[in-house]
């Protein structure tokens, strides 16, 4: 299916420009592309872990075993890219959107232990009272609630980019 190799390029695209360019225009534009994907196969029915099988099922193979282990995700990558999908699922889940019929999401955020779906509720209303990303990240500094390690700080920001980009999309798209 052409839109699981859209998704896959979009995020080799935007971790590569990530990694050697910083977040900037390339990165934004590949993000989109990845949430952008990622929110039709959400609209299609697609559960999560469907959508993460089938991403392996139809990675490319080149026949090298050399080639192939050089072009596969390693697991840090696997990680982020299964981390990024679920970030996008909970979000349209959080905002009500009609999808894959077994919600992903905790009965009560608390229980999650990575804190990710408290995460994407606090934004969710965040942008829901008309905060832009900036505006909230301004807001949470003013507020004192900022990470102290800056490779944390730079996660959550890419966490909650994520996480806007969805919203903004999915209105985009609908």
């Amino acid at each position: 299916m052409r839109l699981l190799a859209d998704i896959e390029l979009a995020f080799r695209k935007a971790w590569l420009f990530l990694y050697t360019r910083g977040v900037g225009p390339d990165y934004v534009a590949a993000l989109e592309d990845f949430v952008s994907g990622t929110i039709a196969l959400y609209r299609r029915g697609y559960s999560l872990e469907r959508l993460r099988l089938e991403l392996i099922a139809q990675r490319r193979l080149t026949g090298n075993a050399l080639v192939d282990n050089n072009l596969a995700l390693n697991e840090e990558e696997l990680a982020v890219r299964d981390l990024w999908l679920r970030l996008v699922y909970l979000t349209l889940e959080a905002i009500g959107e009609s999808g894959p019929p077994e919600p992903i999401g905790e009965a009560d955020p608390r229980t999650d232990e990575t804190g990710v779906q408290m995460l994407v509720d606090g934004v969710a209303r965040a942008y829901q009272a008309g905060y832009s990303l900036d505006s909230f990240k301004l807001e949470m500094a003013l507020e004192g609630n900022q990470v102290d390690d800056p490779e944390q700080a730079a996660i959550l920001s890419q966490w909650m980019r994520i996480i806007f980009l969805t919203l903004r999309l999915r209105e985009t798209s609908e």
